[in-house]
Parts: C-alpha cells; sequence; structure tokens
C-alpha cells in the first residue's frame, strides 16, 4: 500500500440489536482490503463474524467466505442471509482446528475488545468471568490455529483499536495484540484507518511466511 493511513468517507454502520446498538467496520472498509489482497474464487476466513460484513462483501465480489461466530443469534442472522458457497459456522474460534476448514487465500476480522481492567470473557461472549492476560493468550491461540489453515504467503488482517474508557488508562490493545499474533505471522505493516466521524482505529497487515 502506497500510505500509511486512510480514510472512508462513509458512517460506521450500526444496527440496532437485541436493545443494544452494534457498530462494525464498514462494507467500504471490508470492499477496500478483499479487492485488493483477492481475486475472484479466492477463500476468505472470518473468525469473528459479527454480522457478517466480510461474507456479505464477499458474496458480492465472488469470493468465498467462511465466518465463525459464537452469538447465536448473529449467527442465525447472517445464516438467514447468506448464499453458499459462502458458510457461517456457529461455534467458538478457540476450537478452529475442530471445524473442517479449507485452505484460505486471506482473512480479515475485527476482534471482540476486551480492557485490561473488565472483568468478561469477550470470547465468551462477556458472559463468563475473564481477564485481559487470559484474553491475549486466548487470541494467540486462536491465530495459532488460523495459522494451519491458510496458504502460504496469504493476508491476515485484523482490525482493532486502543481503548481508553471510564477514567482509567488506555489500554493498548491494537499493540498488545500486535505483538502476541506478531509471534505467529510475519508483521508487515500498520494501517491507520479514520472514519470521517473521526474515530480512527489500527489495521494490523501480517503475512503467513
Amino acid at each position: 500500500m502506497e500510505n500509511s493511513w486512510f480514510l472512508i468517507s462513509s458512517k460506521l454502520k450500526k444496527i440496532k440489536f437485541n436493545g443494544d446498538t452494534d457498530i462494525r467496520f464498514t462494507e467500504k472498509f471490508a470492499k477496500k482490503f478483499i479487492l485488493e489482497f483477492t481475486k475472484k474464487g479466492d477463500k476468505i476466513l472470518d473468525p469473528f463474524a459479527g454480522f457478517g460484513t466480510t461474507l456479505f462483501i464477499s458474496q458480492r465480489l465472488g469470493r468465498q467466505a467462511i465466518g465463525i461466530e459464537y452469538d447465536k443469534s448473529k449467527y442465525e442472522y447472517i445464516k438467514d442471509k447468506i448464499k453458499a458457497p459462502n458458510q457461517i459456522i456457529h461455534g467458538n474460534s478457540l476450537k478452529l482446528s475442530s471445524y473442517k476448514l479449507p485452505k484460505f487465500d486471506f482473512s480479515i476480522t475485527s476482534p471482540p475488545y476486551m480492557r485490561f481492567f473488565d472483568k468478561e470473557d469477550p470470547f465468551a461472549n462477556y458472559k463468563k468471568s475473564g481477564s485481559y492476560s487470559k484474553y491475549l493468550k486466548d487470541i494467540q491461540l486462536i491465530y495459532m490455529q488460523i495459522k494451519k489453515v491458510m496458504k502460504k504467503n496469504a493476508t491476515i488482517i485484523i482490525e482493532v483499536s486502543n481503548t481508553i474508557g471510564e477514567g482509567r488508562p488506555m489500554t493498548p490493545l491494537a499493540w498488545d495484540i500486535g505483538r502476541e499474533i506478531s509471534k505467529i505471522f510475519f508483521f508487515e505493516e500498520e494501517i491507520i484507518y479514520c472514519s470521517t466521524e473521526g474515530d480512527h482505529s489500527h489495521v494490523l497487515v501480517f503475512k503467513n511466511k
């Protein structure tokens, strides 16, 4: 990529779901990277599918995407809209190696966030107790399993933000995740993604060397 930052002139997509407002990276965000790093027919993995943005854009662009989603209601939301050969799995990416997955050309996702003082486990849909140190160990475990299903020289993208909240010091989430995943994949570059709403996040780009 020529630039170390980019701006997408569209609002972050929000959906009212089960009484809460969910905010994801935009469809334009997913489209930008899918077009840049894949070609038609390529296989794409999203280990934290959410509301299926990666899968739906992959479908429109003629790619084959598989997503994994822990939350059953979100899984059902995607399942009702997705078309084969794209696929959504209701499961836990901590058990990714137990699923019969093909080799992938590309992976893109935004993981569930955790701050250093939070007590709920993001990988259990925030319904079980957890710790920040365990969270980082778990995300490393997930990507150790992902490595086994990525093709040689495949690109892996994680979109994530550092977090500030409740009058406490910043949680350097993006940098901590970058450090953990760089133990598994080659850390190729970091790109700053800015939205027109004034928010920004870190796009961490890895290669399966």
